[in-house]
């Protein structure tokens, strides 16, 4: 759908003398033939399709005034290797949500060079962006109605993305992100982890496969050392920490054994670091909610055969 190209304003719920900022949404005139057709192929473009378009086209054209502002800060490894902080906000009282984003991109405003590992880093950020406005804003009736209701929302729907460097070099970036959501009504907030490692030139965005030989039984080696890891760090996050070291002198911890277990999914979030790498391991992987995140810092000696 093409928004804000050669065209009009378009009045949302059909009423022109509504001229609120809210009920306007600027449309070429090919997607305006399709909100004034009704059923069969040429169906009705409707209300409820062009605010999402519309929000989504506003969200972006904030970001790229964002980057042309400038980063709030920047760090530099050489004149060739610049990290750039990048902000997204945005809030709907309509549809009851905010959200908001940090990330880092590679290189000067105007390169080219590191455009691809660019695209990568806002391919993920905008992606889970998206899939939270488009939930919350399917949601908006029934917040609408928890409104009308003796419902007290401490927080409407919200999510928090942020994002710290692990890695970054002259051959190597290695990014974490942090995604914090809640939607109300919901028992608790949730928590994950997104990690994107990149070898920087030629620039390839790397997946755990691409770290070792692929003859290697590597990870067999890594779930080795993570469950062994995670059955140390464990005790200390439960009630009786005696008690449970106990427990696992016996009988090791199924949770832990399947979700670190030599299997492909377990280890696609990881980190590097200058003397080895990090595994991530989110909420209900290997542990329960309350026992939060657990990571798994792997020495490069370790991993080195």
């Amino acid at each position: 759908m093409s928004v804000g190209s050669e065209e009009s304003p378009y009045s949302i719920d059909d009423d022109p003398s509504n001229s609120l900022g809210e009920n306007l949404a600027v449309l070429c005139f090919d997607c305006h033939r399709e909100t004034q057709i009704r059923g069969g192929f040429d169906r009705k473009l409707d209300a409820a399709q062009v605010k999402v378009y519309r929000t989504d086209w506003v969200s972006r054209i904030e970001a790229k005034r964002n980057e042309a502002a400038g980063p709030a800060r920047a760090e530099s490894v050489d004149e060739n290797r610049v990290l750039r902080y990048l902000q997204v906000r945005e809030k709907s009282d309509e549809c009851s949500y905010d959200l908001e984003a940090d990330y880092a991109l590679v290189g000067s405003q105007d390169s080219t060079t590191h455009s691809e590992t660019n695209l990568c880093i806002k391919a993920l950020v905008t992606r889970h962006l998206q899939r939270f406005r488009v939930d919350a804003i399917t949601r908006a009736a029934e917040k609408n109605e928890m409104k009308k209701t003796s419902f007290a929302a401490t927080a409407w729907d919200r999510l928090a993305m942020s994002h710290s460097v692990s890695l970054f070099t002259t051959e190597a970036l290695s990014l974490e992100f942090q995604l914090a959501s809640y939607y109300a009504g919901a028992a608790h907030p949730n928590t994950q982890t997104r990690t994107q490692n990149f070898r920087l030139y030629p620039s390839m965005e790397l997946e755990l496969q691409d770290m070792f030989k692929a003859s290697s039984k590597y990870l067999d080696v890594l779930s080795r050392y993570c469950v062994n890891d995670l059955h140390r760090q464990q005790p200390p996050r439960w009630h009786d920490p005696a008690e449970r070291t106990e427990q696992l002198k016996n009988h090791q911890d199924e949770w832990i054994l399947s979700g670190a277990g030599p299997n492909y999914r377990n280890y696609e979030r990881f980190s590097l670091r200058k003397n080895g790498m990090v595994i991530h391991f989110d909420p209900y992987q290997v542990g329960s909610h309350a026992e939060g995140n657990y990571e798994v810092f792997v020495p490069a000696w370790e991993l080195k055969s």
